[in-house]
């Protein structure tokens, strides 16, 4: 019986895993893949400890669902066939409209040695710069890491002689990132005086371990974070640099506390107890729509860490594993440029790797010129919408069945030597790319992979990000009532895998409407009544449960279906290249009512 030493790839965590057993087989023999285990190992991370969805690793990677065979117009085909089929479309194409009609769009089941392939693939085969890392929830957070260098930015004093930890929670690392909280409750109980911190609108399951929960607006994160900073700065003396100084001393109190919902006086006491403590650990998690502003969120939480005079960490949790590795491959090649094609009906065909649009983001112009395409080949581990409509579909590899190299962090990269045998049938995106080139008539070899990792901005844009901020505050002010993401611990990032495991099945098969006590009495809901849910976005029809965990006139909706992430409208910021995702206005009306 074998032993292979992987990592997990739900998230970003990239959790050590052992996959014990021989080769696949499509029944439990001594070939098969009989167990998963913990790695144990005295290095290895959270102590060996794997989530839910970790555990359910085997049953990820020898699904009886996963594609194992291509789709050519919906019939089962050759990959040979396949992979002729969409040699000859794409080739018409771009003969008759240019290289520039058909897009590139990437997920995170690339390695970066296959990123670098599919940029290669998109510039000298395809003669295109439509190619664009589709991760709405993570982009705007490595952006503000390039964009503005904090690396500098030291401690203010002298380090405390207390031992007290604090842990300052951003979001909800307990669901995004379930292993987090093994050593922050550890921790938290490790000795008198810990605490752990919490900034979010509701009473999530990070909040629910917190000694302080800042309880801020729906989208007030990076306010009630400026707010820290501020006090932060002021207590310590510390010179904050450039145009982050500039901003912070702009700010006045009576903004910060109307846009972050939480007073001055809790704020400047939070501050105080991160400026004692022996050492602060932040960990920021954002997800689909949750954070006002993902950059700017970023930014004042690394600098009120690193002003802190105690040892600090700071720990921005992607969603997906590898879209740091792919970004960083790609170094913003396209990107802006893709997505402002995709809305402007510029794009004739679609080459999909490793991601389906319509769970990332079932934005209507997505969906609109996903259908109005031509051609479209898609490589995919399960069917769904992409499966569905694409005209040619290539069974996928995942990460854990292929050789090379992801990057989970800002500092960590994982090389993979040994990987499990795919399953039957499947291929990597790497493969099938260098035989769709070689189809094309085009050679395609490995291509080096140059990363783009050093930070080097000044945070010119901070200025204009605050104020395009507090405008759009402005406007959740006015609204009756504003929706924000919430995530279940048993699901993943977008759900494109978690949707088709057995636990989350079970515990979180369809998404509901969590509604406070306050819109719950005013609306005389009743659990498990049918609510149709309009936004700019889109509109759709969510079983409502009443909660506490919600305050106010707000109300919180499962973000891993595609039928709640529809609700998010597509608003393209032209300046960064990126969607910008915050909570959202809604309206809610009963079944009956007309909306």
């Amino acid at each position: 019986m074998s032993e292979i030493r992987s990592n997990c790839s739900i998230c970003s965590l990239a959790c050590p895993l052992i996959l014990k057993g021989g080769g696949r087989s499509p029944i439990f023999t001594n070939e098969a893949i009989l167990s998963l285990e913990w790695d144990d190992s005295e290095d290895s991370k959270y102590g060996g400890s794997l989530c839910a969805r970790g555990a359910a690793m085997v049953e990820f990677v020898s699904h009886p669902d996963r594609l194992n065979y291509p789709f050519v117009l919906g019939e089962r085909s050759t990959y040979e066939a396949a992979v002729k089929e969409a040699a000859q479309n794409l080739s018409a194409i771009k003969s008759e409209a240019g290289g520039d009609a058909i897009g590139v769009l990437i997920g995170d089941n690339l390695t970066n040695e296959e990123a670098a392939l599919a940029l290669k693939f998109a510039r000298d085969v395809i003669g295109t710069e439509n190619i664009a890392l589709m991760a709405p929830d993570d982009i705007p957070m490595f952006r503000a890491w390039m964009g503005y260098d904090l690396s500098g930015l030291g401690p203010a004093g002298q380090k405390p002689e207390s031992k007290r930890q604090v842990y300052l929670l951003v979001g909800d690392p307990f669901s995004e990132h379930p292993c987090t909280a093994k050593a922050v409750a550890a921790g938290k109980y490790a000795g008198r005086g810990n605490e752990v911190i919490t900034i979010s609108p509701e009473k999530n399951h990070s909040a629910w371990f917190a000694s302080r929960h800042l309880r801020c607006r729906p989208g007030g994160e990076p306010a009630v974070l400026a707010g820290l900073l501020k006090a932060a700065a002021a207590k310590s003396g510390a010179q904050l640099p450039g145009e982050l100084g500039k901003l912070i001393g702009s700010l006045d109190w009576k903004e910060i506390e109307r846009l972050g919902g939480v007073s001055k006086d809790d704020l400047e006491s939070a501050a105080g107890s991160m400026l004692s403590a022996a050492s602060v650990e932040t960990h920021v998690s954002n997800i689909f729509g949750r954070f006002g502003a993902p950059g700017l969120t970023s930014v004042m939480a690394e600098a009120v860490t690193r002003i802190c005079p105690g040892e600090t960490i700071f720990d921005v949790q992607f969603v997906q594993q590898n879209t740091w590795g792919i970004y960083s491959v790609l170094a913003g090649a396209g990107n802006g440029k893709a997505l402002a094609s995709i809305v402007s009906g510029g794009i004739q065909a679609f080459v999909l790797l490793g991601l389906d649009p319509s769970s990332v983001f079932p934005a209507a112009p997505v969906e609109k010129a996903l259908r109005d395409s031509k051609f479209t080949v898609a490589t995919q581990l399960f069917i769904g919408q992409a499966a569905s409509g694409a005209n040619v579909v290539i069974p996928a590899a995942t990460l854990v069945e292929k050789k090379g190299t992801v990057s989970p962090s800002f500092e960590e990269d994982i090389v993979r030597d040994e990987a499990i045998a795919p399953i039957a049938g499947t291929v990597s995106d790497g493969r099938f790319l260098a035989d769709l080139a070689k189809e094309m008539g085009a050679g395609l070899e490995a291509a080096p992979v140059e990363r783009k990792t050093a930070r080097a901005g000044a945070g010119e844009s901070l200025a204009a990000d605050w104020a395009g901020y507090a405008v759009d505050m402005k406007g959740l002010e006015n609204a009756d009532i504003v929706l924000v993401p919430w995530s279940e611990a048993v699901h993943a990032a977008d759900g494109s895998i978690s949707r088709n495991l057995l636990w989350p099945k079970i515990t979180c098969p369809e998404p509901e409407l969590m509604v406070s006590r306050q819109v719950a009495e005013e609306m005389n809901l009743r659990d498990g009544d049918l609510l149709k849910v309009v936004s700019e976005g889109g509109e759709a029809m969510l079983p409502a449960r009443p909660t506490g965990k919600l305050e106010g006139k707000t109300v919180a909706a499962t973000i891993h279906f595609p039928s709640v992430r529809k609700l998010f409208p597509w608003k393209l910021n032209e300046r960064h290249g990126e969607i910008s995702l915050a909570p959202v206005a809604v309206i809610l009306g009963r079944q009956s009512e007309k909306s």
